[in-house]
């Protein structure tokens, strides 16, 4: 664990390098000297916003879909992300997001431990400063415990969450060459007690307003991060009270066009975007249209990777919906068994204003907006038994998006279903499917093809007639071997 949770002492160069690469060289910078003045909090705060723009593209989106059910490999594929897609991934396989979120954990911890010292001593003015930063460590703090929690623990049960494993928690900065001082596993409630905490804490510093597409931290992240997490932990009274005002206030209404859905995905902006990083030249992130479009990223052929399933595009009301007009294109696209025309996934096409020639297929990652507040509602109600409330919330997210939409009325388990489908279909390849899966505990069978003739391995266990319960150990994946090598006392998850 030296080298991924405690050696950020190169922290002056991921944080420095995000604001200023010629006046700042990529060198160490001693932690004693790494925070003195109002001017270094908004430094390291800069740094954060560096961390989140690479951490929330590429893999942080396509290895979690790739894994679930709403794609094919086509007959061609390269193999990227191929043993998610099979379900055979090990511990040597796609470590990378364990240390990149300790890795700006780390930088969050140092600002909160030495704050408490040096932010008295500032003007009121640079003390306005300090904690705004302050604000935005807590809020990535809990952020990167709660996409840690998704990824490497099991679903929050509460009956058994005092005893199931939780992430290493690491709340001071602490450098050291000896093993045996690094942190074992906490449970996973302590985990999420934590994660609430720093929320709360986020909530006291944090003062910046809402903001459409806001590139920063807001008080409205901060409600619509503390509506996630409640969700995530079936705290259903405080998902309500976290998400309900978002929708009611209005500030970020949902599009309605399909020139707006457009706008969103291609040129990210849009009225209902909360928080945003901002990409611009030279500070940007991974590209996640690449291997959905074309995998030779020349941007002048359909040639994916991977096609939505049949089952996927079956979901849209395809003449009214208008996310079906803008997540999927059809094109023609050649393999080695012929040509064919298919729907690939559009969603991720690239934003002009961040080429470099043609397009490059980065995209801003929406990491909160207003949808998930709806689906957050209409689930947290329904499980709460309140059906009029969450159908309420339902329908109107639909009737936004589908021309002509009637409202319907559903109950027990077909609200619950329509409530499932429905997030489905809004959030198709942002990230959320298999964690979705793994909170409802229901698993799936099958990633029903378009075409089988041009997809990969077609009828066979490891590719379209896959079928996993719930109970399956890769639900959770496993603590990198980089990681269970270098820390003995880091156990690792069942199976691995």
């Amino acid at each position: 664990m030296k080298k991924i949770l405690y050696t950020l002492i190169g922290i002056g160069s991921l944080v420095f390098a995000s604001c200023d690469m010629d006046k700042y060289p990529y060198d160490k910078i001693p932690t004693d000297e790494a925070l003195q003045t109002a001017s270094d909090f908004e430094n390291f705060r800069n740094g954060f916003y560096a961390y989140v723009r690479g951490q929330f593209t590429g893999d942080y989106v396509l290895q979690p879909e790739i894994q679930a059910d709403g794609l094919n490999a086509v007959i061609d594929y390269s193999n990227t992300y191929g043993s998610f897609y099979r379900w055979q991934f090990t511990a040597e396989d796609g470590g990378g997001q364990w240390p990149t979120f300790y890795s700006l954990i780390s930088n969050c911890n140092l600002m909160i431990e030495k704050s408490g010292d040096l932010i008295p001593t500032f003007s009121s003015a640079d003390q306005a400063i300090a904690k705004r930063a302050l604000g935005d460590a807590y809020f990535m703090r809990a952020l990167a415990y709660n996409e840690l929690t998704l990824r490497f623990c099991k679903a929050y049960n509460s009956s058994t969450a005092s005893s199931d494993l939780g992430v290493a928690l690491v709340k001071k900065y602490a450098p050291s060459s000896s093993s045996s001082t690094y942190p074992a596993r906490s449970s996973l409630a302590e985990t999420y007690a934590l994660i609430k905490s720093d929320l709360d804490s986020a909530t006291k510093y944090v003062a910046v307003p809402g903001a459409r597409n806001s590139g920063y931290v807001t008080v409205d992240a901060v409600r619509a991060l503390k509506a996630r997490v409640a969700l995530q932990m079936k705290d259903y009274p405080a998902a309500i009270a976290a998400a309900k005002p978002l929708v009611d206030e209005g500030a970020y209404p949902l599009v309605t066009s399909a020139q707006e859905m457009t706008r969103m995905w291609t040129n990210d902006e849009s009225t209902e975007t909360i928080f945003q990083p901002i990409f611009k030249t030279g500070q940007m992130g991974s590209a996640n249209g690449a291997i959905l479009i074309d995998k030779s990223a020349s941007g002048t052929k359909i040639q994916p990777d991977f096609i939505p399933t049949k089952t996927v595009l079956d979901l849209y009301d395809k003449a009214n919906d208008l996310r079906f007009g803008v997540y999927f294109k059809a094109g023609e696209m050649t393999f080695s068994s012929g040509t064919v025309t298919l729907y690939y996934c559009a969603k991720y096409p690239g934003n002009p204003a961040l080429y470099t020639g043609s397009t490059n297929f980065v995209n801003m990652p929406k990491i909160l907006r207003i949808a998930e507040m709806y689906m957050i509602l209409a689930e947290a109600y329904n499980e709460s038994g309140d059906a009029t409330n969450a159908l309420a919330y339902l329908n109107a997210l639909r009737a936004k998006r589908i021309a002509g939409y009637t409202a319907q009325s559903y109950t027990g388990a077909a609200l619950m279903n329509e409530i499932r489908k429905e997030r489905q279909r809004e959030f198709y390849m942002e990230g959320y499917r298999l964690w979705d899966l793994k909170r409802y505990a229901t698993g799936f069978s099958g990633r029903v093809p378009q075409n089988g003739t041009f997809v990969y391995l077609n009828n066979n266990a490891n590719s379209t007639a896959i079928s996993k319960e719930a109970s399956d150990f890769r639900f959770v994946w496993p603590i990198p071997t980089h990681e269970t090598n270098a820390n003995p006392q880091i156990q690792q998850n069942s199976g691995y």
